[in-house]
């Protein structure tokens, strides 16, 4: 953009060197806001792009779906739908993984799962970040990375031990603030497995809430707080070892993790999978991976008569499956149910959400 201007620029005259000085840096302001990465969940006074994650009466991923097999409402009006987008493609994904104590016994099935996962379901392209979390959350690996293999090696290193308290809230704040700066792939999402109890993060929950609904990342969350599958070796009175009853294992707070991890889900569109028994672990994280690769993309323009409400304020989403003949009966979508239209988004700019004010660093 800017080789355009420069032979105009030569011919402002030398007693306006002030305003030449000023134009140049607003042209490579622009040029460099035109490098950035578009926004996955765009928002303009021309037009809304909403990720939409669907799921057919199997739990699998649903596919074939087109624009006319959907609706779409903005604060209780029906849209007009203008394109809907599927496509496979890489991914930039955190894997967020819990090693406190409460989840001692879990531990290898949670280094097992992101093997499986790592193993049978990566692609050439995808990247990843690795997050554990205890007493406080670490980002061990700070760039995404494509190498399988060192992600494989640290998952050996860094999981061995679970100990300390819990800091979920914390560490999803850390993960999604570095996916949302960092992420190369249109399709980015940070993968949680987690009992879901926080007992010693510096974020609330309110607080996480706040920037999970404007940050532009989906959380999903593999929950590990099935009674079944907490079973721990403990030494009983008689000396021996016996298996540990759910009150010795699960606290008040693990007790309340899977309606926390619902809250902080549905706040970026994403998704909570419980697992029953520990096989489920890796199963899981394999379908939730083919989920974030496979999102529809539905774009509307949102009605003119609307336009003098929306800047400056939240506005819910409501999308639906559009058959009145029960084709979709069972069917299940999960996607971002309110955006905030951001001020600096009038006149056919793009409204981009604000980023939390105190984020996490490494």
């Amino acid at each position: 953009m800017l080789d355009h201007v420069v032979p105009y620029l030569k011919r402002i005259p030398p007693c306006k060197t002030i305003q030449r000085s000023l134009l140049l840096l607003l042209l490579a302001s622009l040029a460099g806001l035109a490098q950035d990465k578009m926004a996955r969940f765009t928002v303009s006074t021309e037009l809304v792009q909403v990720p939409v994650i669907a799921l057919d009466q199997e739990g699998r991923v649903a596919t074939g779906l087109a624009k006319q097999d959907f609706e779409v409402y903005e604060d209780g009006v029906k849209q007009d739908i203008i394109g809907c987008m599927r496509e496979t493609s890489p991914v930039s994904a955190a894997l967020v993984l819990d090693k406190s104590r409460s989840m001692r016994s879990n531990l290898p099935l949670v280094v097992d799962g992101a093997f499986n996962l790592l193993d049978t379901h990566v692609r050439a392209d995808d990247e990843f970040l690795l997050v554990s979390f205890d007493s406080a959350p670490k980002l061990i690996v700070p760039q995404f990375t494509r190498d399988a293999e060192t992600l494989k090696h640290l998952l050996s290193r860094y999981f061995v031990e679970a100990k300390g308290l819990t800091s979920l809230y914390d560490a999803i704040y850390l993960a999604v603030g570095n996916v949302k700066q960092k992420a190369k792939n249109f399709h980015r999402a940070a993968i949680v497995i987690t009992d879901g109890g926080d007992t010693n993060s510096v974020y609330s929950k309110r607080e996480t809430l706040n920037y999970l609904e404007e940050a532009d990342v989906p959380v999903f969350a593999v929950n590990a707080s099935e009674p079944n599958i907490f079973q721990a070796l403990t030494i009983g009175k008689n000396g021996k070892s016996e298996i540990a009853t759910e009150d010795d294992v699960i606290g008040p707070a693990e007790r309340g993790g899977p309606k926390v991890l619902r809250e902080l889900t549905a706040a970026t569109g994403g998704a909570v999978f419980t697992a029953r028994e520990p096989e489920d672990i890796p199963r899981i994280m394999g379908a939730v991976y083919d989920l974030i690769s496979n999102e529809y993309t539905i774009s509307y323009k949102p009605h003119a008569a609307a336009e003098a409400s929306r800047v400056g304020s939240h506005h819910k989403i409501e999308v639906r499956l559009a058959a009145h003949d029960r084709r979709f009966a069972g069917y299940h979508l999960d996607y971002k149910h309110q955006y905030y239209r951001s001020p600096v988004g009038v006149n056919g700019q793009t409204a981009t959400f604000a980023r939390g004010s105190r984020p996490l660093t490494p």
